[in-house]
């Protein structure tokens, strides 16, 4: 195969994406992200022969493989970044195994950029992020609540909405979603790396304040995980109290 055939199979898997790889776009655990990172590194890709690597491919669709033994495979083919490390990747995704549908996501991600990279003649990085993101957007959660735990009424949740949906526009971001409890909010919202996000959130606060100063200026946001209720109104307490 000459180096053009190659350079247009490789286009032909970028063009799949929406803009240059910036955002890993599926959200994978962040602990998963360390261990396949500290995975990868202590693994010497140079003991690997095409044969090898030819032969372990093969075992990858197998329920007899380990599942240790799948990701060393996976893990390697993502660094071959090859079009064919890559189709391997993807078929092996496409069959819904479980337990490494995260490893395999990661793997998938990461040969993305080796093949980016390849037909640029460039190295970028990509960033991973537990909430995934869009083109250079990564997505945050966000809670905001009520001052003094007041419970919203519909035209202060109109408000938020409203402004949030505003600012997000003014700064190249995406209200994705917005879901109003008793006393708090909760967001994903998708921020531009380029934009400082703490910026977005208080002006949303701050501007939805001058209609009655309904919300208190204290907010929690991650791009770990979405955390569970239960974390969520713990937060909220530890904030009340803070605040006495």
């Amino acid at each position: 195969m000459t180096n053009d055939e190659t350079d247009d199979q490789i286009r032909d898997i970028l063009h799949d994406i929406p803009e240059r790889l910036k955002i890993a776009e599926e959200g994978v655990d962040f602990s998963l992200q360390q261990e396949y990172l500290e995975f990868t590194q202590n693994l010497d890709f140079d003991k690997y022969s095409e044969e090898d690597i030819s032969a372990r491919s093969q075992s990858l669709p197998s329920k007899n493989t380990p599942h240790e033994d799948k990701k060393e495979i996976l893990a390697i083919l993502a660094h071959r970044g090859t079009v064919e490390s890559y189709r391997t990747i993807e078929r092996f995704l496409k069959t819904g195994e479980q337990e490494l549908e995260g490893w395999s996501t990661l793997a998938l991600q990461e040969c993305r950029m080796f093949l980016e990279n390849s037909l640029l003649d460039r190295s970028d990085g990509m960033l991973m992020t537990g909430l995934g993101g869009e083109n250079n957007r990564p997505r945050y959660f966000l809670i905001i609540r009520s001052r003094s735990d007041a419970a919203f009424t519909s035209a202060q949740k109109a408000t938020v909405e409203r402004v949030f949906s505003s600012i997000c526009d003014r700064f190249d971001s995406i209200l994705e979603e917005i879901q109003f409890h008793l006393n708090y909010a909760t967001m994903k919202v998708l921020i531009p790396l380029d934009v400082a996000v703490g910026e977005v959130i208080e002006k949303g606060i701050g501007e939805s304040n001058k209609f009655g100063g309904f919300l208190d200026p204290y907010y929690f946001v991650t791009n770990v995980k979405i955390p569970k209720e239960t974390e969520i109104l713990e937060y909220l307490r530890e904030i009340k109290r803070d605040i006495e």
